[in-house]
């Protein structure tokens, strides 16, 4: 690809030690439907095979950037700093993109330029696959009849509605925002999805674009509870004003982090809230008792 030339979307790819992966999840980014691409990996200072890999590849669309160790969040501003491309689809390293990703996300995002970004459905795999089965394609491809959800912002605040892998947003949305917060140590996709929502509202999509695989051993299954639940307070604390939120929304992330605990003591209290819900919504859907004539 001629510098000349801007692509539409950059598909960007931060890496450390991912020597397993990031061929596979190179090659799935490459295949995309849509032409109009570049595909660009950081590489922050891994000391396997991960840089040697990325640069077998001679697609003239790869772009591969070395780094020292800098830690994902930076690594994640200087591979968005340096796309082309007028939009940013965000690849974690150990994901594979289905074929039609980009040009789905693509088409929906300019027929709504009021979108800060897009997340869609995924598949997910406990298995790491070296390319994309059969069966995963057929499945993607099944009509899905759901209708796009656009998330309030206390619905997101609540909880995390996206996957990082399936994110694509425009670069101008990164820009307003200043990017990804290099303070934090974990959930930084949450925190940016939160800040984001001051640039307009989010939509999930129904299609399924990506092949998840639940890593064991992926960035985040190596923080510690204590650690994650501290910067999502944080996190959580910021947004509520960023997003000018309702006063008593203040109270819903110690009341969860309560309800957590609890759960975690007395496991039975799962099901006990389970049942009572149950309960509730067959009283609700129950139709009344007949009245005496």
């Amino acid at each position: 690809m001629s510098a000349a030339i801007a692509p539409a979307v950059s598909i960007v790819i931060t890496t450390y030690n991912a020597a397993t992966y990031i061929g596979a999840c190179v090659r799935a980014a490459l295949a995309q439907s849509c032409p109009d691409i570049e595909v660009l990996v950081l590489d922050d200072g891994s000391t396997d095979d991960t840089g040697e890999i990325c640069r077998g590849f001679s697609d003239p669309r790869l772009r591969c950037l070395p780094r020292i160790h800098i830690g994902r969040c930076r690594a994640l501003n200087e591979a968005v700093s340096a796309a082309r491309g007028t939009y940013i689809a965000i690849n974690d390293a150990d994901d594979l993109s289905l074929p039609h990703r980009i040009e789905y996300c693509l088409g929906f995002l300019r027929a709504h330029t009021c979108a800060a970004y897009v997340g869609t459905s995924f598949l997910a795999t406990e298995v790491f696959h070296d390319h994309i089965p059969d069966h995963v394609l057929a499945s993607a491809a099944c009509a899905d009849a759901a209708e796009t959800f656009w998330p309030s912002r206390a619905a997101l605040f609540r909880r995390n509605l996206f996957n990082n892998s399936t994110l694509m947003y425009p670069k101008s949305t990164w820009e307003r925002v200043g990017g990804y917060d290099e303070g934090l140590s974990n959930s930084e996709d949450y925190d940016f999805y939160l800040r984001a929502m001051q640039c307009g509202p989010a939509a999930l999509l129904p299609g399924r674009t990506v092949l998840w695989y639940t890593n064991p051993h992926g960035f985040f299954k190596q923080k510690s509870r204590h650690e994650h639940l501290r910067t999502v307070s944080f996190i959580k604390r910021r947004a509520h004003r960023l997003l000018e939120l309702p006063v008593w929304m203040k109270l819903y992330h110690p009341a969860w982090r309560i309800g957590l605990e609890l759960t975690r003591r007395y496991p039975g209290l799962i099901d006990v809230v389970a049942g009572m819900r149950r309960r509730l919504r067959r009283l609700q859907t129950a139709p009344p008792p007949a009245r005496p004539l």
